[in-house]
């Protein structure tokens, strides 16, 4: 079942951070659908699909941290994001 995962506030702290973080160190991690990143307030806020509730966990458990401790050069506080199990969807 899809799975989004909901960031309001992004330890990597910028789009141009977000783009290195997913195309250099953390590319095309596995059962990602679809990404959507902006500022809100001058904090980076990030969307992901998913193809399911365990690749989301296992990429924000095993992968996030060591991708975000590499970008940012030191042990980030941990992410906080929002899970929601898609119930409905409407796609244009």
């Amino acid at each position: 079942m899809t799975y989004i995962t909901v960031v309001d506030d992004s330890p990597a702290g910028t789009v141009e951070n977000l783009d290195t973080l997913m195309t250099d160190i953390l590319a095309e991690p596995d059962g990602l659908a679809a990404r959507y990143g902006g500022m809100v307030n001058g904090k980076l806020c990030i969307v992901a699909v998913w193809d399911s509730r365990a690749h989301a966990e296992a990429f924000m458990t095993q992968r996030l941290g060591p991708g975000l401790t590499r970008l940012l050069g030191e042990k980030p506080a941990p992410v906080r994001s929002l899970g929601v199990e898609v119930e409905h969807a409407y796609v244009r």
